[in-house]
């Protein structure tokens, strides 16, 4: 109702409900839809930065996986490598121990039976970290390695001292106080009194002492087949008893005892045997040769 002169008659105007519904429909549709749009952007919004750490997650993971292929494949090729070299130095052990005398003959026992780490370059690098056989093998190479090189530190094959100048080789030589025919059990190495005296290999040390016409003298057993004797020193490092290690300082050359000047008198002794020690010490120098 609506009016503005009282004298007037009123009019009445009436508002159907269908009208009042569809203005309150065109306002309140766009609204609607505003707070839709806006909500499902935000579900997309999340959505998607889930998806994003997924795929950051996954690449993570796959570059993981990859330094983890390449680590084992190279430490795969050291193996390898580590393993081929030291099979020859053991032919090459045994090829020396066969040129020996006769006293002197036989090898030393190297455990290397894993034959099937021929077949590990053939392994495809995808299926390095799902392959437990190759893992075992791995492993059990790295044992026959390790074992190969703790037997190879009970072998005499270091210098006992330097320089390493033979004055006198193993064999049959003229007494040099007699001038008889006589048998050298070792070899002598000339040098100055003072001079480092080292252990040719990892050992016990047997005796420590004044030794007759040795003199100040050290027998180091090697494990039970080998003794190592190191004769004329000026001075003894190591007492009866003590562990050494290979290239470990264990005295000082001299000229104690039957000598005629200052030098070290050496011995390898094998299975009771004096053997050349020169097949022992030129060993890895033939090798590099």
């Amino acid at each position: 109702m609506v009016s503005n002169n009282i004298k007037k008659p009123v009019k009445h105007f009436t508002i159907s409900r269908l009208f009042v519904f569809f203005v309150l429909l065109l306002f309140l549709l766009p609204s609607g839809l505003l707070i839709y749009t806006i909500s499902v952007n935000q579900d997309l919004l999340i959505d998607n930065q889930l998806l994003n750490e997924g795929l950051a997650e996954l690449n993570n993971t796959n570059t993981q996986l990859t330094t983890q292929v390449e680590r084992l494949i190279h430490e795969r090729d050291q193996v390898i490598n580590r393993y081929f070299e030291l099979e020859k130095i053991e032919e090459m052990i045994h090829q020396q121990m066969s040129d020996l005398p006769e006293e002197a003959l036989g090898g030393i026992e190297i455990p290397l039976q894993d034959t099937r780490l021929l077949n590990l370059d053939t392994v495809p690098a995808d299926d390095l970290l799902l392959t437990s056989n190759w893992v075992d093998r791995y492993h059990q190479t790295i044992a026959s390695i390790e074992q190969l090189e703790e037997n190879l530190l009970y072998i005499p094959t270091e210098w006992p001292t330097d320089p390493n100048t033979i004055t006198s080789p193993f064999g049959p030589r003229k007494d040099p106080f007699n001038r008889t025919k006589a048998i050298h059990s070792g070899i002598d190495v000339r040098g100055k009194t003072g001079t480092p005296i080292y252990a040719a290999a990892d050992g016990t040390v047997d005796l420590a002492q004044y030794y007759g016409g040795y003199g100040n003298t050290i027998i180091i057993n090697h494990g039970g087949r080998y003794e190592t004797l190191y004769a004329h020193l000026s001075k003894i490092h190591v007492e009866q008893g003590d562990q050494v290690k290979k290239g470990e300082v264990i005295g000082e050359l001299g000229s104690t005892g039957r000598s005629t000047g200052p030098h070290l008198h050496y011995e390898v002794i094998k299975d009771g045997t004096p053997v050349d020690p020169e097949h022992y010490l030129n060993f890895f120098e033939d090798k590099q040769n």
